[in-house]
């Protein structure tokens, strides 16, 4: 009986150590968190908020909006708004990302695009 009592408290921590364990994330992508501004195009600007949302702008104006993802260097955006060109559907954008202070590359399949930060956001 004592036993048994045993095994079970030793189930209930493991699963509770186990729960603890996967609400641990890691926190980097913190740092994209902002907005910035594209260098080569500063009409256009891309901010991140700490809920996970994210919105680009044209000349100040929202042309796209959405959930994000971020994991290590990687980042999805997921658009609530309409995407995908011509067919103007809601879709999931896969790329990497570089991020210090003052400085944002994103990469995807045609190269770097680079930003600079223009504020912080919650």
């Amino acid at each position: 009986m004592v036993q048994m009592k045993k095994i079970k408290f030793c189930i209930l921590v493991m699963i509770g150590i186990l729960g603890l364990t996967s609400c641990l994330v890691d926190s980097s992508w913190l740092g994209i968190v902002g907005r910035w501004q594209d260098v080569e195009n500063p009409s256009f600007e891309l901010e991140f908020t700490k809920s996970g949302k994210f919105n680009e702008y044209l000349f100040n104006e929202i042309v796209g909006y959405g959930d994000f993802y971020a994991e290590g260097d990687n980042i999805t955006l997921h658009y609530s708004s309409p995407c995908g060109g011509e067919n103007q559907v809601s879709c999931d954008v896969d790329l990497r990302f570089t991020v210090t202070d003052k400085t944002l590359i994103i990469t995807d399949s045609q190269g770097d695009i680079q930003f600079s930060k223009v504020s912080g956001s919650e």
